[in-house]
């Protein structure tokens, strides 16, 4: 349906408890739409997942934006 997603950047991360899980969700999740919904916005997922991990510390205002 959709092209690769591309979930290396969150491997890159260093993330434990709560981000670690999400983290782990988000990989999976990302897959799982990329090839079950047609015209899926990736670039846009991947900017939410961005904001919620800086939410919970796991991503410095400086890396992977």
């Amino acid at each position: 349906m959709s092209s690769e997603v591309d979930t290396g950047w969150l491997d890159e991360l260093e993330s434990h408890g709560a981000a670690k899980n999400f983290v782990e969700f988000c990989k999976t999740e990302l897959a799982r739409r990329n090839d079950t919904i047609e015209n899926f916005d990736a670039e846009t997922h991947e900017e939410a997942i961005k904001m919620v991990l800086r939410k919970l510390g796991s991503l410095d205002t400086g890396d992977l934006i």
